[in-house]
């Protein structure tokens, strides 16, 4: 499957890599995810999708969001929709300005292609970037490392998920952790002499 994102990133439910396997399993050749909001977790998409697509828009401040967000570091192909607007060539500088300064050693270069997709202008380029990149990914062997780091990281969240509902059920719940939060209250004891208590008590 070949996946991708529009917009601002962030705002990931957690069953979205469910979905998406479920897609595949169901024989979908592309799935897209689309994303809403900034500020959540700009990583969120590439744990989930093989080709990350930002699509920025100029005139709307898109050029300051996206560095504050980071998407520009995690952008596989740029799209700046509704070019005929103005300030459509200060954005597409502004991202060559930032891709240039990208010090991590890849072997692709994020390209970006101009859309008025009102129009159905530049749509058709913009898919052709997409499949390259995805034939690229499949070539350098960059597709598959990708996805073994992707099941890595959701074993490790699913993990993470499962001691964060233990601990929550058995142990903040026990009439010893609620004496440990009132020493700590009553300035007695600290906050991390509480956690490595409970660490303690999980690793045992």
């Amino acid at each position: 499957p070949f996946y991708f994102t529009r917009g601002s990133l962030g705002g990931l439910s957690k069953k979205t890599a469910d979905v998406v396997k479920l897609m595949d399993a169901f024989g979908m050749d592309l799935v897209i995810i689309e994303t809403v909001g900034v500020g959540q977790s700009e990583v969120d998409i590439v744990k989930n999708a093989d080709t990350t697509l930002v699509v920025l828009v100029p005139g709307l401040g898109d050029d300051i969001q996206a560095i504050k967000a980071g998407i520009l570091e995690i952008g596989d192909v740029f799209a700046i929709n509704k070019a005929d607007r103005d300030g459509c060539d200060r954005l597409n500088v502004e991202i060559e300005m930032m891709l240039d300064l990208d010090s991590r050693e890849v072997k692709w270069r994020p390209p970006i292609k101009r859309t008025i997709a009102s129009k159905d202008q530049g749509v058709d380029e913009l898919i052709d970037a997409l499949d390259e990149h995805f034939e690229y990914l499949e070539d350098s062997g960059e597709l598959e490392s990708r996805r073994a780091e992707r099941t890595r990281d959701e074993i490790i969240a699913m993990i993470n998920e499962q001691i964060g509902r233990y601990v929550a059920d058995k142990i903040v719940t026990s009439d010893e952790f609620n004496s440990q939060v009132a020493a700590v209250n009553e300035r007695e004891s600290d906050p991390y002499t509480v956690v490595n208590g409970v660490m303690t008590s999980v690793l045992k």
